[in-house]
């Protein structure tokens, strides 16, 4: 972490003690899994995408069971999720490219990763930081919102927070660090009717308590 803001000394000690056990909780046996779940889980909630991936791999296990499918008989095992339509399609094209160009293997890579259908930067940071263990911030929308509120950057923008949260911590951090952040998101930092009272790095925050609306 830098020397440069005495905050980030506090927000991780703050956010190692009240979310300490935060991980991905996405249940997944391999990185293929996890990045199917990561797809599923736009605008759901990953209580949701857990319950669908269960129905899912009782039917079709591995990407190469997935690409000899049409999207339309993957779009009715996975109906329950928001999007599933276009969410089937990004999931069987994905399959269909790990196939052709990865040998079937999910790639340990950000820039392979984020090159398959359906997958941008922030569901390829997941599959790196959890399924590989390799350093990767997955900026979704609590982490933008908190670090926009922290001061950190002046708008909500996946690449800013990454790019605030590089600056501030060291690589060893990134995965657990946004695991923390996204439950203190759903905890406290809500975008409307933010619970400041309860939030353990209210001291820090630029707000000062101001509720917001939008």
């Amino acid at each position: 972490m830098t020397d440069a803001d005495p905050a980030v000394a506090g927000i991780t000690s703050a956010l190692a003690t009240v979310y300490g056990d935060a991980r991905c909780e996405l249940l997944a046996r391999d990185a293929w899994e996890l990045l199917v779940a990561a797809i599923l889980s736009g605008r759901t909630t990953d209580h949701q995408v857990n319950k669908v991936m269960a129905v899912l791999n009782e039917h079709y296990v591995g990407p190469a069971a997935i690409a000899s499918l049409d999207h339309r008989d993957l779009a009715r095992v996975i109906r329950h999720v928001p999007l599933y339509r276009q969410k089937a399609r990004s999931i069987v094209e994905a399959a269909r490219a790990l196939l052709a160009r990865h040998g079937g293997r999910v790639p340990e890579s950000l820039a392979e990763l984020a090159m398959l259908p359906g997958v941008g930067r922030k569901t390829a940071a997941v599959v790196l930081g959890n399924a590989f263990g390799v350093p990767a911030i997955a900026a979704d929308v609590h982490v933008q919102r908190i670090v926009r509120r922290l001061g950190w950057t002046p708008d909500e923008h996946p690449g800013h927070a990454e790019q605030a949260l590089v600056a501030r911590f060291p690589p060893q951090h990134w995965v657990r660090l946004c695991h923390q952040l996204i439950r203190l998101g759903r905890d406290c930092c809500r975008r409307t009717k933010p619970r400041c009272g309860r939030c353990p790095v209210a001291t820090w925050c630029a707000r000062q308590g101001v509720t917001e609306t939008g």
